[in-house]
C-alpha cells in the first residue's frame, strides 16, 4: 500500500470528517470504498460507505458545534482529538483512531473521554442512538 496522498491531505480529510458533524454534509468526506466504523457503544463494525454515512449522518443531526483540537498522521494510521457540542449543550470529547489508504478513511474507531459519559450514561446512549433524545 503506497501513501499516494500527502500528509497534509490526510490531515484535511480528517478535519473534513470532523467538520461534517456540524455541517451535516458528509459528501466531501473521503471514505475508502472499504470503510469500516467500529461502533463506540455496541462494538459492532459497520462496513461500507452507505452504512457508515447513514450512522454518522444520524448522529450529526444531534450535533450543534465541532471543535477540532488536534490531528496526527503517521500513514497508514492517524488520530484526532475533537469535541462535539450536542443540540442539548452537552460537550463530548473524543479521540478517533483512523486507518488510512490511498483513497481516504479506511477505518474509524471513536473513543469518548469518560468524564462526560459518566455524568449521564443514559444521555450518551440517547444521543448516539437518537432514541428518547
Amino acid at each position: 500500500m503506497s501513501d499516494e496522498l500527502g500528509k497534509e491531505d490526510y490531515h484535511q480529510i480528517i478535519r473534513t470528517y470532523f467538520t461534517a458533524f456540524s455541517t451535516k454534509d458528509f459528501t466531501p468526506v473521503k471514505f475508502s470504498p472499504n470503510i469500516e466504523f467500529l461502533s463506540p457503544i455496541s462494538g459492532n463494525t459497520m462496513k461500507g460507505t452507505e452504512d457508515v454515512k447513514n450512522f454518522v449522518q444520524g448522529v450529526s443531526a444531534r450535533v450543534e458545534k465541532v471543535e477540532i483540537m488536534d490531528t496526527t498522521v503517521d500513514f497508514p494510521t492517524a488520530s484526532g482529538v475533537w469535541q462535539m457540542t450536542t443540540t442539548k449543550g452537552v460537550v463530548y470529547t473524543l479521540n478517533n483512531f483512523f486507518r488510512l489508504d490511498a483513497e481516504g478513511l479506511l477505518y474509524i474507531w471513536p473513543m469518548f473521554d469518560p468524564k462526560a459519559v459518566m455524568n449521564d450514561p443514559p444521555g450518551l446512549l440517547a444521543w448516539l442512538t437518537g432514541k428518547n433524545y
